[in-house]
């Protein structure tokens, strides 16, 4: 517990001060983006591989793995890193992108950069530096997948817009119809579309799960390793899976079962004419715990694996990404050298509407007073939260993050009140920003429609009722 309580002092330090600059108005892209050296997606060309969360790109619909043909309309093919990073810099306050992917073969989406006060931390930054409060609502997270990948470097997969299914025998189709619903809905929101009568690929599915004999349950090493978390594209959440690290040596004698499934896609119209062309693979081989029914396992598991396609990244593992954010957005930014002074408000922002300024100094939100008088005040305040609330944590939700925070644990059901009156207690905790998740029972018992911010400007106290947009963000990186 000491080790991860240090870690958020240092990096509250570091996200209060040590970016503080002269206060200028600087403009960020909300994306960020590699050349791609896969032959089979964007050769050449700039590959969208992560979106801020909140941020006007993902606003405007770019999504990761987009291909972009050009920026503020000059040809990206065969350009460097470099030059193209020049031409976003062009307009100072806006920015044209012509993207490909598998729903547009040629598509121009225009937005505004995300231009603000560069001393100004927003709220979608602050709610990850307190993820203390609500890490149900906060998730960078990390897992692997032994998902082993084929590609076929004479496909473009970006000429392939439908999709169907080879026959199956007839003592498996009711699974494989089943297993099909999966693929229809996960490549689907690819923007591919399921065609059966004229398909550009056809998928073909192997799949085995068979009980080890070796298995041994009363085995003095069984339950000794590191759990295994999951990411569930249907409902946001990690959830804790009966599969053995894919990293971790385990005893044969304490795997319970094995399962393989795999995926062949064959290009039946562009490639060879009248042939199947082999044009993408993907297969996992996973140690099972205990038993995990085969549809169960790939309702999650599928979506994951064709994180692969088309942008296949290593091709002999994947590691996932996970960015999971969820917080009240009222579109104040917060002075880093001062927090309880408002550096920017968005424009159109629901702090913009109620009527808050920039300059005005919050002294209270939501009956908790923003009293502390430098940031180290505050992070003493939620080191101290942290140490002190984690017997109202849920040992079985226990995980480590991306930061390597090993004592990551959700909120435990049954001391969700308890939890609400730490949080109240702002002399002790200084827990102000736990505004950010108040749309949450644990952290505020009686939730408001709106938030309560008191203000001092020019000397007038003045009270304001902002209504917060509940805003969320999920990306999965899959390389």
């Amino acid at each position: 517990m000491k080790r991860i309580i240090n870690i958020v002092f240092i990096l509250l330090l570091i996200s209060f001060k040590s970016l503080s600059q002269e206060n200028k108005i600087t403009c960020g892209l909300g994306f960020s983006f590699e050349i791609s050296d896969d032959k089979s997606w964007g050769y050449k060309e700039p590959v969208v591989v992560e979106i801020t969360p909140g941020s006007p790109a993902e606003r405007a619909g770019l999504k990761i793995n987009d291909i972009l043909l050009s920026v503020n309309h000059n040809g990206t093919y065969l350009k460097s890193y470099q030059t193209i990073m020049t031409w976003f810099n062009i307009n100072e306050t806006d920015i044209t992108l012509a993207i490909r992917n598998f729903e547009h073969s040629f598509k121009e989406i225009t937005f505004s950069k995300d231009c603000r006060s560069s001393n100004a931390i927003p709220e979608a930054q602050l709610a990850p530096v307190f993820a203390f409060y609500s890490l149900e609502n906060v998730q960078n997270r990390r897992f692997l997948m032994p998902v082993k990948t084929v590609t076929n470097e004479n496909a473009l997969y970006h000429n392939y817009k439908t999709f169907g299914f080879a026959a199956s025998d007839e003592s498996t189709r009711e699974i494989d119809e089943r297993i099909n619903a999966i693929f229809i809905r996960a490549l689907s929101e690819k923007g591919l579309e399921y065609n059966p009568t004229d398909p550009d690929f056809i998928i073909q599915t192997y799949y085995s799960f068979e009980s080890n004999p070796l298995f041994k349950s009363n085995s003095s090493t069984f339950g000794s390793y590191q759990p295994v978390w999951r990411y569930d594209t249907r409902n946001n959440r990690t959830v804790r899976v009966p599969l053995y690290n894919p990293s971790e040596g385990v005893r044969i004698d304490d795997i319970a079962y094995q399962l393989q499934f795999g995926a062949r896609f064959y290009d039946v119209k562009f490639m060879e004419a009248g042939e199947m062309t082999l044009i993408w693979e993907g297969e996992v081989n996973e140690r099972l715990s205990s038993y995990y029914n085969l549809i169960d396992y790939l309702e999650m598991n599928l979506p994951l694996m064709l994180y692969k396609f088309p942008y296949a990244g290593n091709r002999s593992f994947a590691t996932f990404q996970i960015k999971y954010l969820k917080y009240n957005y009222t579109g104040i930014g917060y002075d880093m050298n001062d927090l309880k002074t408002v550096a920017s408000v968005d424009p159109g922002s629901p702090a913009a509407l109620a009527g808050i300024r920039q300059g005005d100094v919050v002294i209270n939100i939501q009956g908790q007073s923003f009293d502390h008088t430098s940031s180290q005040q505050l992070t003493e305040g939620y080191r101290r939260f942290i140490a002190e609330t984690m017997e109202f944590r849920d040992t079985n939700t226990r995980y480590t993050d991306s930061n390597g925070f090993k004592d990551c644990m959700f909120w435990n059901i049954a001391d969700y009140l308890k939890i609400s009156n730490a949080i109240s207690n702002n002399k002790r905790y200084r827990a102000a920003f736990s505004y950010l998740f108040n749309f949450n029972q644990y952290i505020d018992w009686n939730t408001p429609v709106s938030i309560n911010i008191e203000v001092e400007r020019n000397g007038n106290i003045l009270n304001f009722a902002v209504t917060p947009t509940i805003t969320t963000s999920s990306h999965l990186l899959a390389y």
